[in-house]
């Protein structure tokens, strides 16, 4: 067995290898903070901003889709069609089925125009005639010459007190494919003030939409720029040109002495960029955060590694030392085990004379079950009479194999009548045992020699008469209990 007396180089043991994470951990990841602070700008300008762009674009387009799907719908509805078609007769009809399109999917307002009267039709009724040269009717003839079969535009709502909508204009064939009006559905504009206004209280970065001269057209709460161009903007306007002419990129520029990190992208749906911007001093503020809470974490990471290595090297200084008192095929105690604890327990008995007694076990012609059987089923003989005796003895009695195919029980506080009954029970339970699996009729049986430690008795001569008793055992046939009396 292991003595105590290894525990303090265990403990320096330990104290060097958590010196060595904490030391490690430490240098490591002060190079990496100072490695990522020079690298912000890389990062934040390359990865962080645009993937909020794309966010943001990716969040618009969802919100366009819906609307874009029922106005594709409207436009194509035999309903639309045949209504225009016929003459315009009952507008009451018309205006009821662009109200149940506004309710049924929850849009700001639905509408419908004649190319022939040029008549608008509003989900709350008809309203006037639009004209060509109008600059607010502009987009209807533009929409009639257009190729593709929709698009959004960004424009003042006359028929609801001039709030500016995003319109989805669809463009309404005939059978044969000709021009006959355009329908459609408008968002209101704070759809898109929302995803900004999301993304602000999120990730604290200004979020701006230009259009295609500059103009800032929304704008996220707090950001840094109020003017309503970014070509007159301080800082900013050394780079409008570059921004506007890109469809995307990544920028920075120096305002009120702090820098500014920005990146921009283009939006077709809606002819406008997205721009996203962030201080470099909040990035790194984020960063230093990051780096304090990696810090603590892995710090608590290493005081549960050292314990964890301070366990196993426990558990596995247990384990070395019971595997140097057990044997490794059965399990139980081994020779080691039994010379010591016969030892201890005979010094114990010249203070406390309490009877103790001896069982020398042998399976009965073993070296058969090998030449006939093969060594693993040899070895599989050993270990099921080695549980079948572990099985059936008491928690305070000591069991070990003694060498090859012999066990020895030490039997504490049993006379020698007791130990014979208790060799018998052990005896029979393993004769009628099925001792190999499966199961091929073999019976194994075990021969016994059981002795009673006296007064004068040290471990060998203890032993010795037992093993004296077992050899008379064989002799008188196997499969039987002897007992030799000191």
């Amino acid at each position: 067995m292991f003595s105590s007396s290894s525990l303090p180089s265990r403990g320096r043991l330990i104290v060097l290898i958590g010196g060595i994470l904490l030391l490690g951990f430490l240098t490591t990841n002060l190079i990496s903070f100072r490695v990522s602070t020079a690298a912000l700008k890389a990062t934040i300008l390359q990865n962080e901003l645009p993937l909020t762009s794309s966010n943001i674009y990716a969040e618009i387009q969802t919100d366009l889709l819906r609307p874009i799907f029922v106005s594709s719908l409207m436009s194509n509805d035999t309903f639309v069609k045949d209504w225009l078609i016929n003459g315009e007769q009952d507008p009451g009809q018309v205006t009821r089925y662009l109200d149940e399109i506004r309710a049924k999917y929850d849009v700001f307002t639905a509408f419908l125009i004649s190319d022939r009267t040029k008549q608008y039709y509003h989900f709350s009724g008809p309203t006037k005639a639009i004209k060509a040269g109008e600059p607010n009717d502009d987009w209807f003839f533009r929409v009639a010459e257009m190729k593709q079969p929709y698009e959004v535009n960004i424009d003042f709502n006359m028929a609801q007190n001039m709030e500016i909508t995003i319109f989805i204009n669809y463009r309404v064939l005939d059978y044969q494919g000709r021009f006959i009006g355009a329908t459609g559905v408008g968002l209101k504009l704070d759809t898109v003030t929302r995803i900004l206004s999301h993304y602000r209280t999120s990730y604290q970065r200004g979020i701006y939409f230009l259009d295609g001269d500059g103009n800032i057209t929304v704008r996220s709460d707090g950001a840094v720029i109020q003017e309503a161009n970014i070509k007159t903007a301080p800082g900013i306007s050394t780079i409008a040109a570059e921004i506007l002419r890109k469809p995307d990129g990544y920028f920075e520029y120096v305002r009120d002495g702090e820098t500014m990190l920005l990146t921009s992208r283009f939006i077709p749906d809606l002819g406008w960029r997205v721009i996203v911007e962030q201080r470099e001093s909040e990035a790194l503020s984020a960063l230093w955060r990051s780096f304090v809470t990696n810090l603590a974490i892995g710090i608590v990471i290493i005081l549960l590694t050292i314990g964890t290595i301070a366990y196993a090297i426990n558990l596995y200084q247990t384990r070395l030392e019971d595997m140097a008192v057990t044997d490794k095929l059965t399990g139980i105690g081994n020779r080691q085990l039994l010379d010591i604890a016969l030892d201890q327990t005979l010094k114990l008995r010249r203070r406390v004379p309490l009877p103790m007694s001896v069982l020398l076990i042998d399976i009965d012609r073993f070296k058969t079950i090998n030449d006939t059987r093969g060594h693993l089923k040899g070895d599989e003989a050993i270990r099921s009479v080695a549980q079948i005796l572990k099985d059936r003895v008491r928690e305070s009695d000591l069991l070990a194999r003694w060498g090859g195919e012999e066990f020895i029980l030490l039997a504490h506080n049993c006379r020698l009548p007791h130990a014979q009954e208790l060799a018998e029970s052990l005896r029979e339970a393993v004769a009628s045992a099925p001792i190999l699996t499966p199961d091929d009729g073999l019976r194994v049986t075990v021969s016994c020699g059981v002795a009673e430690c006296s007064d004068d008795d040290d471990a060998e001569t203890l032993v010795g008469r037992a093993d004296r008793a077992l050899y008379r055992a064989k002799e008188e046939g196997r499969n039987r209990v002897v007992i030799e009396i000191a």
